[in-house]
Order: C-alpha cells, then sequence, then structure tokens
C-alpha cells in the first residue's frame, strides 16, 4: 500500500542554514544542498538566536523576491532581503533592510523552502468575490489574491479538494482602511473560529462574527472544493474583507505523504501523546489557539531525537531559537510524539494546532518503508 502521493518531498520543501559573513552580501547566492534541485516559490527566514539584529519573516513569489512580510504586527508587504529566487536557491539583496540583517557575521541563518510553482496567475470566477489564483494541486498550495468588497462572500482557490489551512496577508495596508493583522484558519478549529492573528502573535483565536475566514458554511456563504468564505468586519483585528484592501491567502490542503494539517488536545503529561502525520516530519509548527507564541522543530537543527533540550524556533518575530528541557519532541516515521507539559506545546485540555511537512514518506508508491531517527 503507498502512503504518498509525493514521493520525495524534497522536490517540494527543503530546510537550509548559512552562517553570515559580515559582507554587505547584496549579490551574495546560497545555494541549497538537498538531494534535489529546488526553486523556492516561499520561504520562511529566520535567525538562530533572538540577540542583536533579528530577522524573521516570509517571501513569496506571487508578490515576488525582493519584497517580505516581517513575522510581526503592523506590517504590509515591503522589501526583503532577496533579490532572487534561483533555480537552486536565492540571491541576497542588500545586507540591511529596514533594520533586519541577514547576513551579520558569524551569525547562523535557517530557511524553510517550499518550491515555486512555475506556474501563472489566473483569474478564478469560481466565488462570489473574483479572485487571482496562482495553485500547485500537487503540493496543496494555492496564492489567492483579492480585493475587498465589505460584505461576506467566497473566494475560488483552485485546489480541487477543501483547504485544511488558510494564512491571509494584507497586501498593502492603507490608513483606516484595513488591518495589518494575520488571520488564519485551520481546519483543526471549529468553523465560527479564527485566530485574530498569524502564526507568529501573541493573540489566540476569535469567536467573534466579525472578520471570519474559514471553508465551512456561514450564513448563507458555504466552503467546498473549490471556494472558502470570507466575512466581513470592522474590527482592526479581524477584518478580512474591507472595501478596497488588497489581499492574498495562502492556501493548503494536506497531500498524503507530503503535508498534514490538524489539532490535538494538550495533556499536561511529560509523556506526552503521539500526533499521526503519515510521514516522518521535517518540519512541524505547532501553535497554541490562545494568546501565546508557537513553536517550530526542523529535522535540519535537530537531526536526531535527543533526551535533552530539543532546538525551537519561536513563532513570535521577537525570538530566533531557543533549546531547553521544557521543548522535547520526537520525530518519528509516521509523526512525532511530545516529551514535555511546556504550555506552549503541551498544556493540559488546550488546544494547539499544527501543520507539518514531510521529509520522507511512510511508506513510497514502491512499497519503501521511511525510518525514524
Amino acid at each position: 500500500m503507498a502512503y504518498t502521493t509525493i514521493d520525495n518531498p524534497h522536490e517540494y520543501f527543503q530546510t537550509f542554514d548559512y552562517t553570515g559573513d559580515g559582507t554587505t552580501s547584496a549579490g551574495k547566492t546560497r545555494t541549497f544542498d538537498g538531494s534535489v534541485d529546488l526553486k523556492p516559490g516561499l520561504m520562511y527566514q529566520f535567525k538562530f538566536t533572538n540577540s542583536g539584529n533579528r530577522i524573521n519573516l516570509m517571501e513569496n513569489e506571487y508578490t515576488g523576491a525582493g519584497t517580505h512580510w516581517l513575522a510581526a504586527s503592523g506590517d504590509s508587504v515591503v522589501d526583503g532581503p532577496s533579490a532572487s529566487f534561483d533555480t537552486n536557491g536565492f540571491t541576497h539583496a542588500t545586507q540591511n533592510l529596514g533594520g533586519y540583517y541577514h547576513n551579520e557575521n558569524n551569525s547562523q541563518y535557517g530557511i524553510w523552502a517550499w518550491k515555486d510553482m512555475d506556474a501563472s496567475n489566473a483569474s478564478n470566477t469560481s466565488g462570489t468575490i473574483t479572485s487571482t489564483v496562482r495553485a500547485d494541486t500537487t503540493m496543496g498550495l494555492s496564492y489567492v489574491n483579492w480585493t475587498g468588497t465589505s460584505a461576506d462572500g467566497t473566494l475560488g482557490h483552485g485546489l480541487g479538494t477543501l483547504p485544511d489551512a488558510i494564512w491571509m496577508y494584507p497586501i498593502q495596508v492603507t490608513a483606516n482602511n484595513g488591518n495589518t493583522q494575520r488571520p488564519q484558519w485551520w481546519r483543526g478549529l471549529s468553523w465560527n473560529h479564527v485566530f485574530n492573528t498569524g502564526l507568529n502573535e501573541n493573540r489566540g483565536q476569535s469567536d467573534s462574527t466579525n472578520g471570519r475566514i474559514g471553508a465551512y458554511s456561514h450564513g448563507s456563504t458555504q466552503g467546498t472544493t473549490s471556494v472558502f468564505s470570507v466575512f466581513s468586519g470592522n474590527s482592526s483585528y479581524e477584518a478580512v474583507n474591507h472595501s478596497s484592501q488588497n489581499y492574498l491567502a495562502l492556501v493548503w490542503s494536506k497531500r498524503q505523504g507530503f503535508s498534514h494539517f490538524s489539532s490535538y488536545e494538550g495533556t499536561g503529561d511529560n509523556d506526552g501523546q503521539f500526533v499521526y502525520c503519515g510521514f516522518k516530519p521535517e518540519l512541524i509548527m505547532i501553535k497554541k489557539t490562545e494568546n501565546t507564541d508557537g513553536r517550530c522543530f526542523d529535522g535540519r537543527r535537530n537531526p536526531i531525537n535527543i533526551s535533552g533540550g530539543m532546538q525551537s524556533v519561536s513563532l513570535n518575530a521577537n525570538y530566533g531559537i531557543t533549546e531547553d528541557n521544557n521543548t522535547r519532541i520526537d520525530i518519528l516515521s509516521n509523526g512525532f510524539k511530545l516529551r514535555t507539559n511546556n504550555t506552549s506545546m503541551n498544556q493540559y485540555n488546550k488546544t494547539y494546532c499544527f501543520a507539518a511537512f514531510a521529509a520522507e514518506p511512510l511508506v513510497t508508491s514502491t512499497g519503501v518503508p521511511a525510518t525514524a531517527r
């Protein structure tokens, strides 16, 4: 039995790190070192430590290399650190962009990179609001761009399957017309919940009727394999469809053996629960559904399961890697197991959403099994 639609996840997702050398870095090329070449279309960049000039930001192919969202509230798309996305890596722009450094001498930096779609934008009229979509149905990711209408409505996403996670960003924030937050929806939440802010924020979910975004029914709108819903609202933290505001959503749909989006309930035990993914994870992003930051683990910085502390990246923009005995996790051939009662990962009776991306499928299409770390 095959457990995957993608035999080699490195064709679609890779991790990478580098050491800064303190130069201006304009024109400096970084080459990935995965098993296959990967031209990035989506990159999350972070500094390994929370000292000095920190960097924690995301770039994407839709708005283009050289533009980014800071992983902090209050920012729209501004100049980014990459001059270009290359055949197997990227090329730096200038070293200091608005005070965000990405090549300080002897500083360590990490990259999570998803494949360029090699696709063009297409008008999508599946929803009540016309959207512009760039989609990769194999990887299960689409970029959905629209202009706000100040009304409830639906938007086409182009994936052909139900969304499992939606991460929304304002492309360009105008004064008194839109918000600077990054609402999310996760299938692990009930239909009437939405995070007020993005993965990196210190706010949690909201039950408000304003500004919801999701793939379940609400009123007269219904999420399907072709559309998701947005709901009007005036709150500065919640609105996702302000009139004339330009928005971009990253819409994810899980793919067997490559990606998984779900939730789990904390037990409060140091010997925590096992969470099934259907593959050996390379990246795990965990977010509590309350007002605390999340934690991320990847296989590059943590190549083995260890009894002591693990290196985890805080999703808060003001922090880098932390390593302590309170952030222990085992990465297994078919998921991960919590080894901590840390409140950011495993507080009793609390809900956590997570996204995971594969290093290896549990079993390939030819029957080759994955191995635990």
